[in-house]
């Protein structure tokens, strides 16, 4: 054990990780240098960040520690990494400890993933005397970068419907106005050095819960903004206060070196549930059920039914599709989900039986938050009903089937619909689950697990929209620690979601839709009869919308984000699909059974084809050569491999084929 000096550890006191590639972190448990990345060999990308601090008790305390020691054994995870535990007494509060929980890739990745965890022995409260959170995670010199970036992952850019990442460079006058920015994140460079900051969260842009705070001395900071904490929260050996994930990088290089390393770290490296990021072709119901709606003048459940779906089985198989997806409608009740009776009267035993022998995956549409008037859910977590302002929310038909009610995901209810998802993976053999309708907002109850009476209902609302997605990864993780094969996709295909880095560390993002809809644009329709979606049919534009997140893929690996491409003759619209399809996308969905023969052989082929070659793909960088991937004339996404295998996808608009 050491014991703090006023900067810290000395050389000989700090803990140090094992050298990775040359690299290693150092936690020195000071004001200014609480820990650092470091390298030798003369690598000069070192980097040091300051402590955290916290309001205890009304008055501000420094996370700097009094002694110093690992505090864990260290725990080797399946994605490459090891997870270390360092800490201590605080030197200002010495009843209250603080741990430092940090991964390193064992390969060398220079991306470092941390948190931090508080608990006190004394009682000791995190409080808000200026009725705001008041808590610092970490501050960092940027001195020497010439080059500030934010990175935002959540603007909804309504022209296409669609999150989309957006850039924004931070000059002087930024930092000499004391700035802020949401991120999530933030790059620096200058000369051959660049770092990266990061924080696992989420919400849509400017809708910020956590912040970046530029200083005139070329400091940042990063800072709770609300709902981060509850005041008066007394944390506990037994239940500490956990901060978000954090993530930091420094590198010698330039900034797409930067960009490599963490797209392979997001690959790779970040989360256990490896399932999630492997570059599977998907199939959805959805859209055939909208073409029943929209075009036949049915409804959105007629198609779900044993026959039909079998039909589509079989043609989806002959495809080449590793993951068939019933969308909404196959359950009969929300809350208890299970196959609805009148639709599937063997209870998906024979549609198991059959994509088992193609060896396909099953996947489930959910809605986690609501539950039927009928359920048992329900019946057993009346408690847990979203309410705003002191009144519940009043029950609504979901999708064709029972009247349902919401129910609270930062409460007892969370646990109980992980329990749901695992029983359908043991019983049904679910593989994919699918996520919809989550909006971030929508309780400000007391009595659940984000405030109580003597919280305003404006804290108890904030706390709620930040935990929602804290619980949802929770969720996930449980699941797939039950079952390692599960992925979770979560749909941001609407504003008004948790969209950023949190949700990503457990499961994968179902990003487009249909795009916009005719009254994004002004255009008048009957919303109750006509069909809202503008690019719906088979054609380039649907690619032009579709293809526009691309840009995800320099930072982010495009498989983390599903969205669906028509399979529909003519060749030309096949051969868009496809070759947007193969810049990671990987999804199709239309009236499979109707494909042609001939349709369904190439489409199988050139998928075998792109099987080959797929997994190299997903871990290679993006390149892009020219055009305009929003449409107008043509364009073409490259992806080049160090390994020299490759593959070329040409996106043509139909005059140019």
């Amino acid at each position: 054990m050491a014991t703090e000096g006023a900067a810290g550890m000395t050389e000989e006191q700090a803990w140090r990780s094992p050298e990775r590639s040359g690299m290693q972190v150092v936690c020195y448990g000071g004001d200014q240098r609480f820990w650092a990345i470091e390298y030798t060999g003369g690598n000069a990308a070192g980097w040091t960040f300051g402590s955290p601090s916290f309001e205890l008790e009304g008055r501000m305390v420094s996370g700097a520690l009094a002694t110093l020691a690992e505090t864990a054994p260290r725990r080797t995870l399946t994605c490459g990494v090891t997870e270390y535990r360092v800490g201590g007494p605080l030197r200002d509060a010495p009843g209250t400890e603080l741990h430092w929980i940090v991964r390193v890739a064992d390969g060398g990745n220079p991306v470092v993933r941390f948190r931090y965890e508080l608990a006190s022995r004394d009682g000791a409260r995190l409080t808000k005397r200026t009725g705001s959170d008041r808590l610092r995670y970490l501050s960092a010199s940027l001195d020497g970068c010439d080059l500030t970036v934010e990175r935002r992952l959540s603007e909804f850019v309504e022209p296409v419907h669609s999150y989309c990442p957006t850039e924004r460079q931070a000059d002087e006058l930024h930092f000499r106005r004391g700035e802020t920015l949401m991120g999530p994140l933030l790059t620096a460079g200058g000369g051959n050095r660049q770092l990266l900051l990061a924080y696992e969260h989420g919400s849509q842009y400017p809708d910020a819960f956590i912040q970046y705070r530029l200083r005139p001395d070329r400091t940042v900071e990063l800072e709770a903004v609300k709902g981060n904490y509850l005041d008066g929260s007394a944390p506990t050996p037994e239940r500490p206060y956990r901060t978000v994930w954090m993530q930091a990088a420094a590198i010698e290089g330039d900034e797409d070196a930067l960009a490599s390393h963490y797209r392979r770290f997001a690959l790779r490296h970040w989360s256990e549930n490896a399932e999630s990021r492997r570059p599977y072709i998907f199939y959805n119901t959805w859209n055939y059920q909208e073409r029943v709606r929209n075009e036949q003048g049915g409804k959105y459940l007629d198609p779900m039914r044993l026959k039909r779906t079998l039909l589509d089985i079989d043609a989806a198989h002959e495809l080449g599709v590793e993951v068939y997806v019933l969308d909404t409608g196959w359950y009969g009740r929300t809350g208890d989900w299970r196959a609805d009776p009148q639709r599937f009267p063997d209870d998906l035993r024979e549609v198991r039986t059959r994509l088992d022998g193609y060896g396909m995956k099953l996947g489930l549409w959910f809605n986690p938050t609501v539950a039927a008037l009928g359920s048992e859910m329900l019946a057993a977590h009346r408690d847990c009903v979203m309410s705003e302002e002191g009144r519940e929310a009043e029950p609504a038909e979901v999708w064709e089937t029972e009247a349902s009610v919401p129910l609270c995901l930062a409460s007892r209810y969370a646990d109980a619909f992980a329990g749901e998802l695992i029983r359908l993976a043991r019983d049904y053999g679910v593989r994919y689950f699918k996520w919809d309708a989550i909006a971030q907002y929508g309780c400000d109850a007391p009595g659940h697990d984000h405030g109580d009476a003597g919280h305003t209902r404006l804290e108890r609302r904030e706390s709620y929209a930040f935990q929602q997605v804290q619980a949802m990864a929770r969720i996930v993780d449980r699941l797939c620690a039950a079952c390692p094969q599960a992925i979770v996709d979560f749909d941001v295909t609407e504003g008004g979601r948790a969209m950023g880095l949190a949700f990503l560390g457990s499961g994968k993002y179902f990003l487009v839709n249909n795009g916009p809809y005719y009254f994004n644009y002004d255009v008048p329709i009957d919303r109750e009869r006509d069909n809202w979606n503008l690019f719906f049919h088979p054609g380039p534009a649907r690619g032009w919308i579709c293809r526009r997140p691309l840009a995800y893929d320099r930072w982010l690996p495009s498989t983390l984000f599903l969205a669906h491409y028509l399979p529909d003759a003519p060749r030309d619209n096949q051969l868009i699909s496809l070759a947007s399809l193969m810049l990671g996308h990987n999804g199709l969905w239309g009236d499979l059974p109707a494909l042609s023969r001939a349709d369904r052989e190439f489409i199988r082929e050139t998928l075998d084809r792109y099987k080959q070659v797929r997994d190299d793909i997903a871990d290679s960088d993006p390149v892009r050569e020219g055009g305009d991937r929003r449409g107008g004339g043509s364009a073409r996404e490259a992806v080049r491999d160090e390994r020299t295998r490759s593959r070329r996808a040409f996106l043509r608009n139909a005059r140019n084929l």
